[in-house]
């Protein structure tokens, strides 16, 4: 048996593996203080840092909305918000274009004339605690930045004017563009008139309706969605704020529309700077209130869109005996909008291109003849009227502040004559128009014709103040060489031509006969044109525009 040498004191020492654990938390008990240490300076320059990101954003923020005085209104902002130590504030002046092709680093542009935002850069001393015993110092240098741009918007719209039912026509107008029977009474059209929508407020109803939480309004606005349901939103809206009557004339509308025809109402509304948020704050200072007949006549003018409407009003205008109409609606120029927010002048809204043909008949006294027919067709061709922010005044008195629109009314053609009401939704091409056959009888027969050019290409100017604003009210703006073309004004140009048995005849007892009875039906078909087309929108020669909301001397955080 061979025996092992006892072990030596160095070997049983290795061996020996009693109090390892405690060797071990001793030496990890130092990294856990540390740590421990190093998560407590950590938290606290987080803190500290988020804590002078907010002082930078408000003192960008107060900078921007008093240009004149940023330092001052920037430094008064940081020293409110209580840092405890002193604060190194530097302010620049300049502009921001808000252009995603642009990097964000690039998009404020220091210097410049007319500056309309702020950059502030903030710098302050923040407290450390355990890392002083690193760095021997109690302190250390924390720097933020924050950009705000001034954010002095209007909201405007083209194409709104109250419409009277007369004798019916404002009814059988929504019906042809429903493609249903729409039976409104003068309190309807008086509670829509009436009743104001906050736009913000109506798309935050369609974002939740159509299930899309946390999308931004361009997302919402640029969602297919039936008239039916957008008019239906809109009762929804209008009950919520106890608008009664007028809610439930948009459900006579929204049932008449129904869900067969999708619209994207990005093509009427462009909420500009606003457009890529989800919300927007400012209370009652960032209201875009429009009359909920505007908002429902523009949403069923946009359904309408391309397609040609035949209405029969009959005998329901007093001095007609019978009256046709035919109506078409092109498209908006590059889907250009009905109403915007804007700020610097660069979104133009329009109406849409309208064509409007009537067929009046009415009885004339042809001497020994008696009563006999006569018919008068008018063509108005209507091109679109256009606006654009001009400029904004914003100075500290509310009373003070204003907008000023540029505003082009539409270009357009009133004729007497005949056309082929089949191709008048034919837009990309010329109408042909022949003479009239104003009176077609076995010995009488008499042919008119009549063309009025409305010109005027010439930007005309429209102030609004906020007084104006608040009030609703609206603009009338008209092409500065004609004010208004009416039938009675085309009458006037009329070349008539009377052939009594083959023979012609430029005057005489039967010619002066058939003018009386034509300029008799002037002023009924006057008011007739004038209701079709302020409820689309349209009027010849002139442009009707309303601001809707002024925000001024606002700013809002850009970087």
């Amino acid at each position: 048996m061979r025996l092992r040498p006892a072990p030596g004191p160095l070997r049983v020492l290795a061996d020996d593996q009693r109090g390892s654990v405690s060797m071990v938390m001793a030496m990890s008990f130092i990294t856990l203080l540390g740590a421990a240490a190093l998560a407590v300076d950590v938290g606290s320059l987080f803190l500290q840092s988020r804590k002078l990101q907010g002082i930078a954003d408000l003192a960008a923020i107060s900078a921007a909305r008093d240009i004149g005085h940023a330092s001052a209104a920037a430094q008064a902002t940081a020293a409110d918000n209580g840092w405890g130590r002193p604060l190194s504030l530097q302010v620049a002046l300049g502009r921001y274009t808000p252009d995603s092709a642009i990097a964000p680093s690039a998009r404020f542009e220091a210097g410049g004339s007319n500056p309309s935002a702020a950059q502030v850069t903030v710098s302050g001393e923040a407290d450390l605690f355990f890392g002083r015993l690193l760095l021997n110092r109690d302190t250390i240098t924390l720097t933020r930045r924050a950009t705000a741009a001034r954010a002095d918007m209007a909201s405007f719209s083209i194409g709104t004017r109250l419409a009277s039912l007369q004798g019916g026509v404002a009814n059988q107008l929504l019906g042809g563009l429903t493609g249903s029977t729409v039976s409104l009474s003068v309190m309807d059209y008086n509670a829509l008139a009436g009743a104001k929508v906050d736009l913000f407020q109506y798309s935050d109803l369609l974002r939740l309706n159509a299930d899309l939480q946390g999308a931004s309004y361009d997302k919402v606005l640029g969602t297919d969605l039936s008239t039916g349901k957008a008019l239906k939103t809109l009762a929804d809206l209008l009950q919520a704020n106890g608008d009664l009557q007028a809610a439930s004339a948009t459900r006579k509308l929204s049932v008449a529309a129904g869900d067969a025809k999708s619209v994207k109402l990005d093509a009427l509304l462009d909420l500009g700077p606003y457009g890529a948020q989800d919300h927007v704050a400012g209370g009652s200072g960032a209201k875009v209130e429009l009359a909920a007949q505007d908002l429902a006549s523009a949403l069923l003018v946009l359904a309408g869109e391309g397609r040609q409407v035949k209405l029969d009003l009959g005998a329901n205008v007093p001095g007609v005996a019978d009256l046709d109409v035919w109506l078409a609606i092109g498209e908006r120029p590059n889907n250009s909008p009905w109403m915007t927010v804007d700020r610097d002048g660069q979104v133009v809204v329009r109406t849409a291109q309208t064509r409007l043909y009537v067929k009046a008949k009415a009885l004339s006294v042809l001497g020994v003849l008696g009563a006999q027919p006569i018919t008068l067709p008018i063509l108005v061709e209507a091109a679109s009227g256009e606006a654009k922010l001009a400029g904004m005044e914003c100075p500290e008195s509310l009373s003070a502040q204003a907008a000023t629109l540029s505003v082009r009314p539409s270009v357009g053609r009133l004729v007497i004559g005949e056309i082929d009401t089949a191709k008048l939704n034919d837009f990309k091409h010329s109408l042909t128009v022949s003479r009239a056959k104003v009176a077609d009888l076995l010995l009488v027969k008499a042919t008119a014709k009549a063309d009025v050019q409305i010109g005027g290409q010439t930007w005309k100017t429209a102030r609004f103040t906020r007084a104006d604003v608040q009030a609703g009210t609206i603009k009338s703006v008209a092409t500065d060489d004609i004010a208004k073309a009416t039938v009675s004004s085309l009458l006037g140009d009329l070349d008539l031509d009377v052939d009594i048995l083959g023979i012609g005849l430029g005057l005489g007892p039967i010619t002066s006969a058939l003018s009386g009875t034509l300029g008799a039906l002037a002023a009924p078909l006057d008011g007739v044109l004038n209701t079709l087309t302020s409820l689309l929108g349209v009027r010849l020669g002139e442009a009707d525009v309303r601001v809707n909301g002024l925000r001024c001397r606002d700013a809002a955080l850009v970087a």
